[in-house]
């Protein structure tokens, strides 16, 4: 019967780790004078046979587990099992399961190879499920994948499971032998067992933060209804429990992106403006939430009709109080978001009202200005009724890349 190649070498293996423990992390020099550094390999775990050599030329463990090269030297190690064993992976100065591994010599290094018996095994199967994507990798070592794969450990194994989403993606949770919606899971194996890992792009940025609680304010890519293909910009506002979304205003002049109650008539005062930076946007409804004003700022102050002080004015909203003219001023300008104006989601109302929009929206252009005016009247988001302070309805929106 023969003895598979690791087993023959087994004894003589172990007392060339211990004497090369001394030196492997050393950097040596050769009879030349050049710099020389040290490479180790050591195995790991239940193997019956098999071979594991270099390139370069200089180790075949079996017989040779150690050896010198010139530093700056990188070294391929390729293994090899016997039917009875099976290569778990990497550690140490290589990771992976790959069966062949790349090291730099910069300096001495370790490299562990990790096997496994096949027998007494169970077999674990990833999946992955979501319109997003990302990764999943076991401890102990086995599995490392973005698409489905299988890995066997000992019956009774503890495994951990981690999920990664990549950059644009939030992981969902998990499904099969796993539940929840943690990154890790922790499956002990009994026999065959699957787990399905979800990921999903996220529509808005409060699944961003559930994902990674962590997270900070700043811009991410959101996607509509999850589609990889419908993605845009926004700006996650994460310390809010739920996180809050909004849309960057690339147009932010003094002209631009403004509201305007214009005094006069019955309405006395000084012109009440509020321009706008960012507006607050709902990615499930495409609508913008014209009251929120945490990235606005207002000027001026009137008395409504004589009755009720108006210091700020909602988005997309011009009014006024003087008969006959249409003196209320907005712009709307959603120049560089992916979005534009829905049609009919303007309006002219109130009393005698008067004003235009221009263009007329039709789901395609970004741009706008707006007058409206009467005793009283407004030009403002379809359905708003006396559209001052945080008193404005929403504003409807089309996905326009």
């Amino acid at each position: 019967m023969r003895t598979p190649t690791l087993l023959r070498t087994r004894a003589g293996l172990g007392i060339g780790l211990l004497l090369l423990a001394a030196y492997g992390g050393c950097d040596f020099q050769s009879s030349d004078s050049s710099s020389m550094a040290g490479l180790t390999l050591k195995i790991k775990g239940d193997y019956s046979g098999g071979v594991i050599v270099s390139n370069p030329a200089g180790i075949e463990c079996g017989s040779s587990c150690a050896s010198t090269f010139a530093i700056g030297t990188k070294v391929e190690l390729t293994v090899t099992t016997e039917e009875s064993s099976e290569f778990v992976g990497w550690e140490g100065a290589c990771t992976g399961s790959a069966s062949s591994c790349s090291v730099s010599l910069d300096a001495g290094k370790e490299v562990i190879a990790v096997f496994r018996s096949k027998s007494n095994r169970a077999d674990l199967t990833i999946s992955f499920g979501g319109k997003g994507g990302g990764s999943v990798t076991s401890q102990p070592v086995g599995l490392q994948c973005s698409s489905q794969c299988t890995g066997g450990f000992e019956k009774g194994t503890m495994v951990t499971l981690t999920a990664a989403p990549d950059a644009t993606s939030v992981f969902s949770g998990w499904t099969g032998a796993c539940s929840g919606a943690a990154r890790t899971c922790m499956v002990t194996l009994a026999d065959a067992t699957q787990v399905t890992a979800n990921f999903a792009n996220p529509e808005t940025c409060e699944q961003i933060r559930a994902d990674a609680p962590t997270s900070t304010d700043g811009n991410r890519k959101l996607f509509i209804g999850g589609e990889k293909a419908k993605p845009f910009d926004a700006f996650c506002l994460m310390s809010a429990i739920p996180a809050l979304t909004y849309l960057n205003l690339t147009k932010t002049a003094a002209t631009e992106n403004f509201s305007q109650y214009t005094a006069g008539g019955s309405s006395a005062g000084t012109n009440v403006k509020t321009n706008y930076t960012k507006i607050r946007f709902d990615p499930l409804t495409l609508r913008v939430d014209t009251n929120d004003k945490r990235y606005a700022s207002s000027v001026g102050s009137l008395m409504h009709s004589g009755t009720v002080n108006v210091t700020s004015m909602p988005y997309a909203t011009a009014m006024g109080c003087q008969t006959g003219m249409a003196n209320g001023l907005a712009n709307i300008d959603l120049t560089g978001t992916s979005f534009a104006l829905a049609t009919a989601s303007l309006a002219v109302a109130g009393s005698m009202q008067v004003g235009a929009t221009t263009p007329t929206p039709d789901g395609q252009a970004r741009t706008f200005n707006l007058t409206g005016g009467g005793n009283c009247g407004w030009n403002a988001p379809t359905g708003a009724n006396a559209p001052y302070n945080s008193q404005g309805s929403t504003l409807n929106l089309v996905y326009l890349p």
